[in-house]
């Protein structure tokens, strides 16, 4: 029972796919509690939109992090590094067992491994008031960083604002660039036992044909839920949303920017209200692409980069394509799978528990790539389409990494931008329209 004081049970997954269920499922039979490591449901209130689960559905599970944050604070990575590692203390002390779940998987990371991040000292306040950055143009922020360190600055757009400023600040608190402190905490992955606790990873994982209409039905839900008047409420707190900053704190939560023109006013008007729900759809559809490229490419590896050290992290897929074999597909199997992590007995191969779970471990990396070796691409093809594009609206199209990269240039919207300009190029007339909800999301 060894494992049952030190071990630790993840379970990580895209929005919508159940992941809170199964991690109170979990926590239910291994006598254990459950750690929200979601970076919006950490926030008091607004429990529609940041889709939280209610006490009801907790089944007697005792939550930690989960609601516990003033909704005006930003709360930060290393925060909830802080606050993790104490609960997951605080679990061990008490002889249960610890399952951290959320789809936030960088705060997952920063619980499971040492050296994840920046160091306290590289840490200041949030926002742009830290660096001293308020009133520049997100365009002059990066010039300043690529000039100081280059290595970030090709890893950023300059409209991501954010994380351009958080390399800045690391350079400003620390004297020492954001790259030089990658590249420290890569060397010591790679030589270091870096892993905190023995630990258990269920990557919950639904096939993109299926999740997406769940998905779908979800916002439909959270409407009928009184998701308007409740991003109301955040509006009335933060101001007007045509002013707002959607990239920190509980305003990146997706619907807040796209619905934001139906806030003003007591009436709706229907076409402004659906066309928000369908980019909040679209959007949705979007971030749980993403968060399946960072498992695949960035958790996962992480922890097959373990198995060759003492301290190992076990990973595993769950196919949770079909809701009406969840019982026997997911439950019973991860419930197994935990009860012989817990047991420190040996683990079963990964690729065995169902053929979907082999197909999706062999697109995985075997190891994790080195960060500053991601590069931004620019679509030419998009770029130039965007250009005719509503105006007001026309944007380069930029992606980070290789993979993103390829997965876009596989998409439906590139490739009919693609034939959109070699019709121009060839003469024949083809009126140009904006992509649907649909291709934007790049299916």
């Amino acid at each position: 029972m060894a494992l049952v004081r030190k071990g630790l049970i993840a379970i990580t997954g895209t929005t919508g796919v159940g992941k809170s269920q199964l991690a109170i499922e979990v926590a239910r039979a291994l006598n254990g509690e459950v750690i929200n490591a979601d970076a919006l449901q950490v926030y008091r209130g607004y429990d529609i939109i940041t889709n939280k689960v209610t006490s009801a559905e907790m089944l007697g599970v005792r939550h930690h992090l989960l609601g516990t944050v003033d909704s005006a604070r930003e709360y930060t990575v290393h925060d909830f590094e802080r606050d993790a590692l104490a609960a997951i203390s605080d679990i061990h002390q008490r002889d249960k067992v610890a399952v951290l779940v959320g789809g936030t998987n960088y705060y997952m990371q920063s619980a499971m491994f040492r050296k994840s991040l920046v160091g306290e000292a590289g840490r200041g306040s949030s926002g742009d008031s830290v660096s001293g950055q308020q009133g520049r143009t997100n365009e002059e922020l990066w010039r300043e960083l690529r000039e100081k360190d280059p290595a970030m600055a090709e890893k950023w757009h300059p409209n991501d604002r954010r994380k351009v400023l958080r390399a800045l600040e690391v350079l400003h608190t620390t004297g020492r660039r954001h790259s030089d402190w990658i590249r420290e905490s890569e060397q010591a992955r790679a030589g270091e036992d870096t892993l905190r606790f023995p630990t258990l990873v269920l990557w919950l994982h639904a096939d993109p044909a299926a999740l997406n209409p769940r998905l779908d039905a979800r916002v439909d839900a959270m409407v009928e839920r009184g998701l308007l008047d409740e991003l109301r409420q955040l509006a009335a707190e933060f101001g007007d949303p045509a002013t707002l900053d959607f990239t920190v704190g509980l305003r990146q939560a997706i619907g807040f920017r796209e619905l934001a023109p139906c806030l003003r006013g007591a009436g709706v008007d229907e076409p402004l209200r659906q066309a928000g729900l369908e980019a909040m759809k679209a959007a949705t559809r979007r971030y749980a692409k993403r968060q399946v490229l960072w498992i695949r490419n960035k958790l996962l590896p992480e922890c097959r980069a373990t198995l060759a050290k003492p301290t190992r992290a076990h990973g595993f897929v769950l196919d949770a394509t079909d809701l009406g074999a969840w019982d026997t597909a997911v439950r019973d199997t991860a419930i197994a799978i935990a009860r012989q992590f817990v047991a420190g007995s040996a683990m079963p191969a990964p690729e065995s528990l169902s053929s979907a779970a082999a197909a999706v471990l062999a697109t995985a990396k075997d190891a994790p790539g080195a960060a500053l070796d991601v590069r931004r691409h620019r679509c030419d093809v998009c770029s130039q389409c965007a250009g005719s594009a509503v105006p007001g609206e026309a944007h380069d199209v930029w992606l980070i990494g290789d993979g993103e990269y390829q997965q876009h240039l596989r998409s439906r919207r590139h490739r009919k931008n693609a034939q959109h300009l070699r019709r121009v190029a060839s003469g024949e007339a083809w009126p140009r329209r904006r992509p649907g909800p649909a291709e934007e999301a790049g299916e």
